[in-house]
Formats: structure tokens, sequence, C-alpha cells
């Protein structure tokens, strides 16, 4: 546990006491008189101002199967309320007096968050249909919507806290054994420690792995002529059948081969180098979205000339990721922009979950799509901004009043990241968490998370999305920005770029033509296998680092298609 866990634990024992100690007034037991205290039989005092008591009744009648199982870290596993089974389509009702903060859709399920006059909020968790909306007034019992199967009901306090439901319902509730994921410490015990074990195996092949390169490249520079037929050969004719053979196990040899195969037939539609696709003469806005630790100033689009896109001022704003747009001192006399909220997030608030910022910039988008009726929504997004754009338009797209919108990722890591869970293990490791915050590392922060699993959404039907990579990124590689339900293309950038992506004539291209709704450039044989081959071998460096893979395997892997037989 990080010295921040251990202060956190003690601030929250001390203020708790406090409060027990000092109120006089407390309500009996099925009610609360303040955020997350239980409740007291001392009666009032009448020379004391009491507290607003709100009366607490269970949400539903379905059986309770999980219990209240608090996680021993922020993001470890656990119950943070109560899961109730119910069948599809069953009523879920409002557990007490309170007015609607939130309802609709999060990372794909529905969910409302009610707030209560005594400062708790309750929320209500993976249901079918919602029948609420926000800014509605409650009695306790009203139909907020019908669950879609097992249904949680969550109760936090007025600082985010979450506490066990049972200390505000006043009925007696009735557990029913079922099995559920759970963490042992003794098991999370022994298997840190034989990853350690792992981990200190991983690092003497990587030390083998090292001398054994070094032999490998002096032995290819005896002959470079050799290296150049090889290369070209196996480019031309064996390239599928050389990478399958050394790279894949058994049950990749069919998706590995078809996309060396595709590399080598060609691809069925694309567009020629001598095309020039017109820029778009409908209104359009753009909305850029930064990536981890991007200020307000969004530097990574810096490089990308919007003017020659055909904006002019006034249609481009940043997304701030603490809601609104970021401040722009060119953007002061815009009219249209004035009731759009300007602020400057910090770099904490971009390690938000996707989900939490995705609500944020759907709000944006809704409003600009009212301010700006008619227009076309394009937005950039990079790395992580472009899991948070995605998502977004999943919350927007559908609704009678959605606007036109298309997206554009960069380097974004939709297929997820390996690397993350590096960070993770290392700020779970005694004193590093302080260290890798000091360093800029998002260890321990909601969006490791997703960046862990990648894209949560699916991409929505009607909304164009692009996804381009670098075929030589380092950061992430091009492999896990491939998005089902999206246009994706790599491109060769003559450098490992991953910010740097952005703002390179290649990208410009595949830009200019997904705008005009034209198929991605051509290009050549060498190109479309290096596409196949360079990324992968990336993605499984990565997986070394973070100690899926021996170090050896890659290096055979690279043998054997440069030299292999």
């Amino acid at each position: 546990m990080s010295y921040r866990r251990v202060l956190r634990s003690i601030l929250s024992i001390a203020v708790v006491s406090a409060l027990v100690s000092t109120l006089l007034v407390a309500p009996p037991a099925g009610a609360s008189a303040i955020a997350g205290l239980p409740a007291s039989d001392v009666a009032p005092d009448a020379g004391v101002n009491a507290v607003q008591v709100v009366a607490y009744l269970p949400p539903t009648t379905g059986v309770l199967v999980d219990g209240f199982r608090p996680p021993t870290s922020s993001w470890g596993p656990g119950n943070r309320g109560h899961e109730y089974s119910t069948a599809v389509n069953w009523p879920v009702t409002s557990s007490a007096v309170g007015v609607v903060l939130f309802a609709g859709p999060v990372g794909g399920t529905l969910h409302v968050t009610v707030g209560h006059p005594d400062g708790l909020r309750t929320s209500y968790s993976f249901l079918a249909e919602i029948r609420v909306t926000t800014g509605e007034e409650l009695v306790a019992g009203a139909t907020l919507g019908y669950s879609a199967g097992r249904f949680h009901f969550g109760v936090r306090t007025p600082d985010g806290s979450y506490i066990d439901p049972a200390r505000i319902l006043g009925s007696a509730l009735r557990l029913v054994p079922s099995l559920v994921l759970h963490e042992d410490r003794l098991v999370s015990a022994a298997a840190r420690a034989q990853r350690r074990l792992y981990e200190r195996s991983a690092m003497e092949g990587l030390v083998d792995w090292a001398a054994a390169s070094g032999r490998w490249v002096g032995n290819r520079l005896v002959d470079g002529a050799q290296i150049g037929a090889v290369l070209a050969y196996q480019a031309a004719s064996r390239a599928a059948w050389t990478y399958i053979r050394t790279v894949v196990e058994a049950d990749d040899w069919i998706i590995v081969g078809l996309r060396v195969a595709s590399a080598v037939l060609g691809v069925a539609d694309c567009t020629s180098e001598s095309v020039r696709p017109p820029l778009p003469t409908d209104r359009r806005t753009a909305v850029t979205v930064g990536g981890i630790d991007s200020g307000p100033a969004d530097g990574a689009f810096d490089d990308l000339d919007l003017r020659g896109l055909g904006y002019v001022t006034g249609d481009v704003l940043r997304f701030s990721y603490d809601g609104g747009r970021s401040p722009d001192p060119g953007l002061e006399m815009v009219d249209w922009l004035r009731p759009i909220p300007v602020t400057i997030h910090s770099e904490a608030s971009t390690r938000r979950s996707v989900s939490e910022s995705a609500i944020l910039l759907a709000e944006l988008l809704r409003r600009i799509g009212q301010l700006r009726p008619g227009s076309t929504i394009e937005v950039y997004g990079h790395s992580v901004g472009g899991l948070v754009a995605v998502t977004a338009a999943a919350q927007v797209a559908g609704s009678p009043d959605s606007p036109d919108l298309r997206i554009l990722t960069f380097s974004s890591p939709h297929g997820g990241l390996v690397m993350a869970e590096l960070l993770d293990d290392f700020d779970d490791l005694p004193g590093m968490g302080a260290l890798s915050r000091m360093i800029g590392l998002p260890g321990g922060t909601p969006v490791l998370a997703d960046l862990t699993v990648g894209l949560g959404v699916e991409v929505p039907v009607g909304v164009p999305v692009l996804s381009l990579a670098a075929q030589a990124d380092l950061i992430v590689p091009a492999t896990r920005s491939r998005l089902q339900g999206a246009t994706t293309v790599m491109v060769s950038t003559g450098g490992f770029h991953h910010a740097g992506l952005v703002g390179t004539s290649a990208a410009r291209r595949e830009i200019d033509l997904f705008r005009a709704d034209h198929p991605p450039a051509c290009r050549s044989l060498l190109s479309r296998v290096a596409d196949v081959i360079v990324p992968e071998l990336i993605d499984e460096a990565h997986e070394v680092i973070a100690g899926k893979l021996s170090p050896g395997k890659v290096l055979d892997k690279a043998e054997g298609l440069l030299g292999g037989s």
C-alpha cells in the first residue's frame, strides 16, 4: 500500500470518529442523517439544529447475491455495493426521495445516479431501460427503469467514497451463496513472488539476447550483399511463408496468414498518388482531443495544418478534460463559442477513466451541434484522446438531435497496450508509486486500466472513423491501432514517430483522402509487407519488456524474417 493510500485511510477514520463524537442527532435504523454514518438511538436535542432524516428502502425485490466487498486497492477487485439477481425487465425503484443527477449510458451500459437531501448519492447500474431524466425530482419507490439481468446498487458519500448499502437500508438482507471473483492475499503474495522470479529470469534472457544479437548482426555484416538479396527475395516472393513459419503460434496462422497474403496481393481499392482530392465545401468544425498529460495547448496537433484543411478562425477548438473547451486567445471574439464554458485542465484530469472523459466530450459535441446546426463535426484524437473520441461518439450517435460526426484518431491503442500492465506493476512496488508520478508515469490511475484493455465500445453505426498508425511507432505498436468498423491505415513516417505522426505528410495525405471519402493511398509491395512485419516485431518487444514472452523468441523471429530458410 502506498503512503498516499495509508494517509487517506487515516484521514477517513479521523473524520468519521469526529463526526460520531459530535453529532447529537441521528436517524433510526433504515434512515441516514449525514453521508455514510450509521444510525444511532440517541434522541434529538431541541437545542441542536437537526439534520434532515432520509429513509431508504431496497431498490428492487430481487435476491441479493453479492454484498459489499471493498477492494484492497483503488482499482483492485471487489464489490462497491450490492448486486441483485433480477430477471430481465425487472422494475428498479428509487431507494429514497431525491433528484436525478445523471441518467444515461456509460461505457455502453445504462446507469442512473440520484442525489438525496442528506448528501448521499445512490447509483443504479446495468439497466435495460431508463424511465427518468436528469434533474427530475423523485419520491421513494419511484420507478427509475428496468434491469437487464443482474443489477448493481451503490451508495456514495459527498466525497465520493463508497459505503455498504446495508448501513442505510431499513430491512435485513438475505445473502444467497454465489461464486464471485475475489482477491486472496496469500494467493496474491505468492503470485507476486513468482512474477519477481520470472522478471529476473527475463532480465537474464535479455542479456543473452543482447549477446546473441551482437553475434547475429556481426555475421550478417560480413556479407551485406547477401542481406540485401535475402530481403528483396523474401519481400517479393517468400514473405508470407517465412513470416508464418517462424513467427506465429498455431492458433495465429489464419489471422497473420491472411494479413501477409493481403499485403502481398495488394489492397482491393486504393487511391493513386496522382489523385488530389478537393477540400470539403460544406461547413465543418474541428475538435482536437489530446492524450495523457496533454496540457490545454494540446501540442500534438501543433504541426497539423488546420488552415490548409480548410478551417478558418472559429472553426477549431480544443477539448478540455475538465469540460467545455480550452482557452484560446484567437477565439475570444467568436460569438457562437460564447455559450461554451472555458476551462483549463491539469495533467491529472487527462488521467481520468476514458468513460468519464468521454461524457464531458459528448456534452461538448452536443452543444456544438446545437450552436452550429448542419455543421459536420470532425474530432481529431491523439493516443488516449482517440479512445475518448470514439467512446464519446458512441454516446452521441443515434439520438434524434445527433450532429454529423467524423472521427480521426492518431496512434491510439484501440486494441489495448501491454506496457500499461508493466506501469501498473511498477506503481505497486514499495516506494515506487510516488516515484512514478514524479517522473510522469501514469501508474495507479484510472486511465491505465483503460489502456490495458483498449477501446470499450464498438464503432457507432453511421459514423466514419479513421484510425491512423505509424508503422514504426515504439510507444503504441501499429498492430494495437487496428479498429474493427473503422478505416485503419498504417503509414511510413521515416522514423519512430508517436506524437509526431499528426504532422507528417503521409498522415496529411490520408486525412485529405478520408475527408473526401476516397480510399487510402496506394502503397508499394515492400511497404505493405513491412506494415505487417515491423509493427508485429515492436508489439512482441513490448511483451518481452512486460514479461509476456521470452526474448529468444523475438530474436528467432527477426532471424527468420531476415535470413531464415
